[in-house]
């Protein structure tokens, strides 16, 4: 060892440090940006069970999302399943880092940075038999309920009817979408705000068979709301949002995400945005 020339020495401890990052996954680079958790809620096409296969796997299309950002930012992600309210009790908390699909709202602002990816247009789901005309026309019947999903957001329209129903005490608040839809479909509420292929197949249709459900826009003069990624303000950090970003300014380019919202939403009620800009 002592005849080795300082070239050589250089050459050594190269190779060591290599075989140091081999030994511990890849390298520096596989570990700079995250695992980040991401919290997801069940919901139809976004991220449900898979009709077949083990009991714990998911589809949708929260899953190729974030398959198609980790490969073009090299972040990693791991889902976390919760109920939308523990979502973002965690949010706030700092216990989990990302979410998406989020309507970017006043009060999520402090805490998360919101990157606008879809516009969406959410619709009024009614039973046919109450002959609803209009939001005015259900707000002003007494004896009509909603359901919602407590902590979403549906945008200023028709947040604004949910909290006038919420303080006449005319409106039911439930963990998740699929309480919603069972609580809607068991008539036990006369309204359910949702996006339209949310209720494909998944309104039971013995249960709807003798009412038909209409969907309708009572705000169609109003803009669409915009959906995104929310990334925790205290968990990730700027440079890793700038990966992110370029992440998700790649997969604009490349067409990938036009094809996975295309392939999970096919209805044409989701629209990619033209271009990214963080709240």
């Amino acid at each position: 060892m002592k005849g080795l020339k300082h070239g050589h020495w250089r050459r050594l401890a190269a190779l060591a440090a290599l075989a140091a990052l081999a030994a511990c996954g890849g390298g520096a680079a596989a570990a700079d940006c995250g695992p980040y958790r991401v919290g997801v809620s069940e919901y139809p096409r976004l991220y449900e069970r898979a009709r077949a296969g083990a009991a714990d796997a998911y589809q949708g299309m929260s899953k190729d999302f974030y398959a198609a950002l980790a490969e073009r930012s090299g972040c990693s992600f791991t889902f976390e399943v919760e109920s939308q309210p523990r979502l973002w009790m965690r949010l706030r908390e700092g216990s989990l880092d990302v979410t998406t699909w989020v309507i970017p709202t006043p009060e999520r602002k402090p805490f998360v940075v919101v990157v606008p990816l879809l516009s969406l247009h959410l619709m009024a789901v009614t039973w046919g038999s109450q002959h609803v005309q209009s939001q005015a026309d259900f707000l002003g019947r007494s004896a009509l309920r909603a359901v919602a999903v407590r902590e979403s957001a549906y945008g200023p329209d028709y947040d604004g009817l949910l909290q006038a129903l919420r303080s006449q005490g005319r409106l039911s608040e439930v963990a998740d979408i699929d309480t919603a839809l069972k609580v809607f479909t068991a008539r036990r509420v006369d309204l359910l705000i949702a996006y339209p292929w949310a209720l494909l197949g998944q309104l039971d249709p013995a249960a709807t068979a003798q009412d038909e459900f209409r969907i309708a826009d009572w705000h169609p003069e109003a803009p669409d709301v915009v959906s995104g990624l929310a990334l925790s303000r205290r968990n990730v950090g700027e440079d890793d949002q700038r990966r992110i970003l370029a992440g998700l300014r790649q997969m604009q380019r490349d067409g990938s995400l036009a094809r996975i919202v295309d392939k999970y939403l096919p209805d044409g009620s989701a629209k990619q945005l033209s271009s990214f800009v963080p709240q």
